[in-house]
């Protein structure tokens, strides 16, 4: 037994917020995305002193913990 096909008129279930076309940053329409995107210019200084500042503190944490086990085990 064959059903004839029901016909339904396409229709948008979902729209972007009405103050998504004045957004300029932060993502896209429906807000920020989960990773910041590098600057216009090209400069992204800022992002690379952090990474390079916060790997200094992790080399300088491992050699302190090197060096405390060396000097309280020998």
């Amino acid at each position: 037994m064959k059903f004839p096909r029901e016909k339904r008129e396409s229709r948008t279930v979902v729209a972007p917020p009405p103050e998504a076309g004045r957004r300029v940053d932060g993502g896209g329409a429906w807000g920020p995305t989960q990773f910041d995107l590098p600057d216009r210019n090209g400069s992204n200084s800022q992002a690379i002193l952090i990474v390079a500042l916060v790997g200094v503190v992790v080399l300088l944490i491992i050699a302190g913990l090197w060096a405390f086990a060396y000097f309280q085990f020998t």
